[in-house]
């Protein structure tokens, strides 16, 4: 009788009950323990001999085992519908490990960032006098209408630029280096442009150029 008890306690310790199957179980082998415990107290011959007592520990084997077998499978269950909720995409009615495609109509590539739509631009190589002179190594240069690259490149200790603009209208530049590189984009249509360093006195000076942008 006590090794029944015994065996009943930890079980229902260890075991938490999440799901009706092991609340039923775990109710009944509950019951059945306070059962064994009353008759051992009130009756000094329970379970009456060999025949009993092999009766009373059987249906306490099948009882503990029923309520460990509904422990274990309500809590694979649990854990199952647990990490299918933690997959990315579930919450939103995704499927895990979809991506979603970039708005804009670009394409994307793992490690990528999206190309622009509409591209069709290409780089344009713009250079400062490395002598500190104000004025760039190229008078002129062209491109082609789209997303413009312009890397300029000022070797001299003279701080410079590259500032573009389409007759009195400012459309951006680099920042101003010295000794170093810049870089900036621009969207340009065709047409002609102009090109020159925007710091005080420099392109007064004579630094500046033309930027054809052609089809």
């Amino acid at each position: 009788m006590s090794a029944a008890v015994d065996i009943l306690l930890p079980v229902l310790g260890a075991s938490t009950p999440s799901k009706a199957p092991f609340y039923i179980a775990g109710s009944v082998l509950a019951a059945w323990a306070v059962v064994v415990s009353l008759l051992g107290i009130s009756r000094p011959g329970f379970p009456g001999g060999a025949a009993g007592q092999r009766a009373v520990m059987g249906l306490s084997a099948v009882l503990v085992a029923a309520t460990v077998g509904t422990a274990i499978l309500t809590a694979s269950k649990h854990h199952g519908e647990a990490h299918a909720a933690s997959e990315p995409g579930a919450a939103h009615g995704q499927p895990a490990n979809e991506q979603t495609p970039p708005a804009g109509g670009g394409t994307t590539t793992p490690g990528k960032s999206p190309r622009p739509a509409g591209g069709g631009g290409l780089k344009v190589q713009i250079a400062a006098d490395p002598s500190g002179q104000l004025k760039f190594q190229q008078a002129s240069v062209t491109a082609k209408p789209g997303l413009v690259t312009i890397e300029f490149d000022n070797p001299s200790p003279v701080p410079h630029d590259v500032t573009v603009a389409r007759g009195s209208t400012k459309l951006g530049g680099t920042k101003v280096v010295t000794s170093g590189q810049a870089t900036t984009k621009l969207a340009l249509q065709p047409g002609s442009y102009t090109f020159y360093c925007s710091v005080d006195g420099h392109r007064a000076a004579g630094m500046q150029g033309t930027l054809a942008v052609q089809p």
